[in-house]
């Protein structure tokens, strides 16, 4: 029996209508990437949030998603990193599918169980386009989520889990390409198959809630009937697709969060995929799921600006190779990346990065402080310097809310309200983000938004 302790959600700044993609397109809402924005960096604000209440010690990482951005390289390590949990921890990649989200869940479960682990954080994340011209055809959306597995109490107790394989797959990827087959066969062989062997171990009476993350999931419907299943109160409906868009990797695990807006005792997440992953799970505490506001793209142009600007996995995507220092990088970590900074012992005057003596009182003495992530503007210029999709940058001077000073550039700013524009003492956030969004390195580094 395993927990979920706490969990984090974060979704881009910027939206798009089913309409403005296409005329005919669905009504629900698509949650858009901004340019330097990917999994890396979603899974970060998902994974703060998460941990930000919890003292725990995390004994492994797992990172889900659809379309990876290091080869070769973990992206749970990079993470966990990023978010200072101490090396030598288990840390695990799931992906390729959308199922990976369930994946790590199940996997956690299991290590939870044994006894040997006691807090595993999960972050699953999509990033992914649909090709363009498709949009209408695909419900997309960008997002982030994170969860703490815990074998203390928790929100939401996991009483169960199984996997369920299959041979058989109905999409997929071979060499590059896109192979479907004949979608009623596919739906039989493939769905149909792994949903009824699945559906006869379940005693469908006890369960409140079924939860079918699933593009076939109307081709159960029969089959829950004749299971005895009461399809207008036990089978729930996708309330993430209608204001996020498909999120990957990510999806599942979506749904999950939103069940704890109905406390209940028996439900089931059934998330297909080439095979079944089932959780049985119940939910101990109500909790609400909140989304900001975010900004309209009001037209299919400025979408297209985005996603050409976004989309590494383009052959036309064109990287820009700039002075980047490894040993310096990893040698102000702290300061740069963790946020350390250094307090004079004598005036109290705070600094992000270590000079001989203070400019203030020539003391020589400083301490290790940690620095707020909110500020005020001090103030701000645009420059060319760096290469941008949306020149000029502009580069703010931030009054950090309890001492130092931080000089950042501004991101979310292609489409800003009038009242979100930047001015001299406006309060503003830091987030991590894609320091070049073209860069051919990591090059992660705090930017900052206006905050409404």
């Amino acid at each position: 029996m395993s927990y979920i302790k706490s969990y984090g959600l974060y979704v881009p700044a910027f939206k798009i209508q089913g309409n403005v993609l296409h005329p005919s397109g669905r009504k629900n809402e698509h949650r858009i990437a901004y340019v330097d924005e990917d999994i890396i960096t979603m899974s970060f604000e998902a994974a703060q949030q998460c941990l930000h209440t919890v003292s725990k010690k995390i004994d492994a990482v797992f990172f889900a998603g659809n379309t990876p951005v290091f080869k070769n390289r973990y992206h749970a390590s990079y993470l966990a990193d990023l978010l200072q949990i101490p090396q030598n921890i288990l840390a695990l990649d799931f992906f390729q599918t959308n199922r990976s989200g369930t994946d790590a869940l199940l996997m956690a479960h299991q290590l939870i169980k044994s006894k040997e682990f006691k807090n595993i954080l999960i972050v699953a994340a999509n990033q992914s386009f649909p090709s363009i011209g498709k949009e209408s055809e695909i419900p997309f959306g960008h997002a982030a989520v994170a969860l703490l597995v815990s074998a203390s109490n928790g929100f939401i107790k996991l009483n169960h889990t199984k996997s369920y394989s299959v041979g058989y797959a109905e999409e997929f990827e071979y060499k590059n390409n896109t192979v479907t087959y004949d979608p009623r066969f596919s739906r039989v062989v493939g769905f149909q198959t792994a949903f009824k062997s699945m559906l006869a171990e379940l005693n469908t009476k006890n369960i409140s809630s079924f939860i079918i993350n699933s593009s076939y999931a109307k081709a159960a419907i029969s089959d829950l009937k004749n299971a005895g299943v009461n399809i207008e109160t036990q089978l729930t409906n996708d309330q993430v697709v209608p204001s996020l868009g498909y999120t990957g990797a990510a999806h599942a695990l979506l749904r999950f969060i939103y069940a704890a807006e109905n406390k209940s005792e028996h439900n089931v997440l059934i998330d297909y995929n080439n095979g079944i992953n089932l959780i049985g799970f119940s939910v101990l505490e109500n909790k609400t799921v909140s989304l900001n506001k975010g900004s309209n793209i009001n037209t299919y142009q400025d979408y297209l600006i985005i996603r050409k600007a976004s989309n590494f996995n383009s052959y036309k995507y064109k990287t820009i190779d700039m002075f980047s220092s490894e040993m310096m990088n990893e040698r102000e970590k702290n300061q740069l990346i963790n946020l350390n900074g250094f307090e004079c012992a004598e005036c109290k005057t705070t600094y992000l990065i270590k000079s001989e003596q203070c400019k203030n009182c020539k003391n020589k003495i400083f301490l290790l402080k940690k620095l707020n992530t909110e500020g005020k503007v001090f103030t701000y210029t645009k420059e060319f310097y760096f290469p941008a999709s949306f020149a000029p940058i502009t580069m703010v001077v931030i009054d950090l809310i309890g001492g130092g000073r931080i000089t950042v550039q501004l991101t979310d700013d292609m489409f800003i309200e009038q009242k979100n524009k930047l001015q001299i003492g406006s309060k503003v956030k830091l987030v991590l983000r894609k320091m070049l969004e073209n860069g051919n390195k990591p090059n992660y580094f705090y930017k900052c938004i206006v905050e409404p």
